[in-house]
């Protein structure tokens, strides 16, 4: 019996190719695109345009204190296009589809090291189709039609609970809660548990900063013999291991006893005649809960900075209801709430004129790709009726197009028609908290008056 499959086992053997070619740009970078602090203050956009201009494909040094050589850093939306409709050349399979790197064996989270691994998005060709397969009854169109009504009515409940007297930080009172309660009764996830599902998320955003972190104070502590605190990385590895162990407690009884949600589908799903490993368990689990949660609630929180900035947009819209669509396309393109997805070369090939060879590692920044003016006229102004907007590429493209974007999309919809009906004077009101993360854009904080 063959057994099941591991990407994980797979990646821990390989070496990643140093760069086969010369870089054919010559660019001082101003930023250092894998320090995590650097995004706290939102994307850095004026980078990715001078990038855009100057170097498109870009040889990035790699992350700090990391084994595995540098990255190509993408920019143009040609450029990205090309990657993302070519799984064959540039593989998610061969290196993972993040910018998660390999690091060296004593540095990998047990558990999230692998599971950040072993899931859908990391599948190439037929192991990808078949596993999506699994996940698309919940994302059809009649069944979204359905979930609606219990969104609408979740929307409804959760802007009563706002007292507009009082401060209120978007962010816990609306944007936070309205995905997990959507994802949870796609899942089948107990009303009693979805809280939980919060403070993990909030985890998981910190989960690289942590680790980065505590790597530089074990460095300062051999240089200055003197002991390390390591009371937040226990902290930290002791909430994993719970999210952990439910997700796998959760899936185990939905295949000893399946019911008609996504979890039971994930739970008994099969990769080449065989169950999904324990291992591509916790990865389904943590895609789930992270993909699944925290691009929509980013998007419900950028909205507000977006229209607070762009008055006449949001009155536009007031008048307008028919912008509704346009306008969520256009809140998405200007957000990209994922920031970025990674590629690996499986030959020698060239992207943008830079040659490349096989076993490279190719990291598309979405929020770049969607602010390129050979696509988007004044790519930085905030247009409710741009003609196409949806041209964008935050929910990705081809074979890897985000199953949830339709949930995602009526998710939006019905939360700016009814906050947008209920408070129209709906405004921030101080400054924003983004989390240190370069793959989301985590916004904690978002506090408005209404």
């Amino acid at each position: 019996m063959t057994e099941p499959v591991s990407i994980s086992n797979a990646i821990a053997k390989k070496t990643f190719s140093s760069n086969a070619h010369l870089p054919i740009h010559e660019f001082e970078s101003e930023v250092n695109l894998t320090d995590l602090d650097l995004f706290t203050n939102g994307q850095p956009f004026d980078q990715f345009k001078k990038m855009r201009e100057k170097a498109p494909v870009y040889l990035h040094a790699p992350f700090f204190n990391d084994p595995e050589p540098g990255f190509w850093s993408l920019t143009r939306h040609e450029d990205i296009l090309k990657v993302s409709s070519d799984p064959k050349t540039f593989s998610s399979q061969a290196g993972t589809g993040t910018m998660i790197t390999l690091g060296s064996e004593d540095r990998r989270h047990p558990k999230l090291w692998r599971s950040a691994v072993d899931h859908m998005l990391n599948l190439d060709g037929d192991l990808h189709i078949n596993l999506r397969r699994e996940h698309m009854p919940f994302f059809k169109p009649n069944y979204v039609a359905d979930l609606r009504i219990k969104v609408s009515a979740k929307v409804q409940s959760l802007l009563d609970d706002i007292n507009p007297n009082e401060p209120c930080n978007f962010v816990t009172a609306f944007s936070q809660q309205l995905p997990i309660f959507t994802l949870s009764e796609i899942l089948g996830i107990p009303e009693a548990d979805r809280q939980k599902l919060v403070t993990w998320m909030e985890f998981l955003e910190l989960a690289q900063y942590i680790q980065v972190e505590q790597m530089k104070k074990e460095l300062e502590g051999q240089k200055t013999n003197e002991p390390v605190n390591t009371d937040m990385l226990e902290m930290f590895n002791n909430m994993i291991d719970e999210m952990f162990e439910y997700g796998r407690d959760i899936m185990n009884a939905k295949r000893k006893n399946p019911s008609d949600d996504l979890l039971s589908a994930i739970a008994n799903a099969e990769l080449e005649g065989q169950q999904l490993s324990p291992e591509f368990l916790d990865g389904s689990w943590l895609l789930i809960i992270f993909a699944g949660n925290d691009t929509t609630r980013n998007t419900l929180s950028g909205a507000i900075k977006l229209l607070t900035e762009n008055p006449d947009q949001k009155q536009k819209l007031i008048d307008v209801p028919e912008l509704m669509p346009n306008f969520l396309q256009e809140c998405i393109r200007m957000i990209s709430p994922v920031m970025h997805m990674r590629r690996t070369t499986t030959c020698e090939t060239e992207v943008g004129g830079q040659l490349m060879g096989p076993g490279e590692k190719l990291v598309m920044w979405y929020g770049a790709a969607n602010r390129d003016p050979d696509i988007f006229l004044n790519p930085d102004k905030f247009d409710i009726e741009r003609a196409n907007a949806d041209k964008h590429l935050a929910f990705g493209i081809g074979r890897h197009t985000c199953i949830g974007k339709p949930v995602a999309l009526m998710q939006l919809e019905e939360s700016y028609k009814q906050i947008l009906a209920r408070f129209p004077d709906i405004r921030m009101s101080g400054d924003w908290k983004v989390a240190p993360n370069n793959f989301v854009h985590a916004i904690q904080e978002m506090p408005v008056k209404f």
